[in-house]
């Protein structure tokens, strides 16, 4: 019954002017019978009604493709709720959650939930943005620097093209400064150490064996344990690493596995979080580059 009062309020009821009809009255917000909506959400048989808010979701014994499923199913209740937004609907994710506890596998519920956030933080970041923002970052800005220096600037670009170009030249990077042009030549067969590298290898590898496992490999008891093992302790090591990337391979891995894993889950700013020390890394190693073209 509350459910049902709930469906009936209008959008203002969420903090912002409802749409009106002819006759200049608040429009409602219609929402069809949840069991209509997301493909998941199911009517119970039994003579008590309700709904079954994670209703006949298969298990494919594979953590990546329950995942992946738990990706669209995310994708699909962010639909519904953007389309029927409505006060009724605004409660809808704690049913999924909590019925989701006794169906849905490990899996499911990384994929839904990492989904749901990431809409979550872009939904407060875009709320957090003043009106005018949007207006004052399509204008043109004016470059203050000096023409010698925007001169400078392009001069390197061209020729960081051309070393991309020509990769069969050998040349490692061209150091510039006041002395002079000084150019340095890759050594075949030559690897720089890289402990960062290295330690994201090791993570992603063991990251991928995890999700490869059979699901019965895993029980509540052994679940935590199997992961700390196989990738959460490079994760921990990846955390600690302060200061730059020390090769430019280095920086590259760090950038690449930026862009794998989930940076809009928690505030990838924060100290402490693997998205920021992968960020620091790659960002402290180009800043080190000052006169180098590379």
């Amino acid at each position: 019954m509350a459910t049902k009062t709930l469906r009936k309020k209008t959008v203002s009821d969420f903090g912002r002017s409802a749409p009106t009809c002819e006759n200049e009255e608040p429009c409602l917000v219609g929402s069809p019978p949840l069991h209509e909506g997301p493909s998941f959400i199911k009517k119970k048989r039994e003579d008590g009604g309700g709904y079954d808010y994670w209703a006949d979701v298969p298990r494919s014994g594979n953590y990546s493709a329950d995942a992946d499923l738990g990706r669209r199913l995310a994708e699909e209740f962010i639909a519904f709720i953007g389309k029927h937004h409505n006060v009724g609907n605004a409660s809808l994710l704690g049913s999924i959650m909590l019925d989701m506890e006794a169906g849905a596998t490990r899996g499911h519920k990384v994929g839904f939930m990492n989904t749901v956030n990431k809409y979550a933080m872009a939904g407060g970041y875009l709320s957090q943005l003043p009106r005018d923002e949007e207006q004052e970052s399509s204008k043109p800005t004016h470059d203050p620097r000096p023409e010698a220096v925007l001169k400078l600037d392009g001069l390197l670009s061209e020729a960081a093209a051309l070393l991309r170009a020509n990769e069969d030249l050998q040349i490692a990077q061209v150091a510039l400064n006041e002395h002079g042009i000084h150019t340095m030549y890759k050594i075949p067969g030559f690897t720089k150490p890289d402990a960062l590298r290295d330690k994201i290898i090791a993570y992603r590898d063991g990251l991928r064996a995890f999700r490869e496992l059979p699901i019965e490999t895993f029980t509540k008891e052994n679940e935590d344990q199997i992961a700390a093992d196989m990738y959460e302790k490079h994760e921990d090591a990846l955390r600690e690493w302060k200061g730059a990337a020390p090769s430019r391979e280095g920086a590259i891995e760090a950038l690449k596995l930026f862009t794998e894993i989930d940076v809009f889950e928690g505030d990838f700013r924060s100290d402490g979080t693997l998205a920021q020390t992968l960020r620091l890394a790659a960002l402290k190693y180009l800043e080190g580059l000052e006169g180098v073209v590379a």
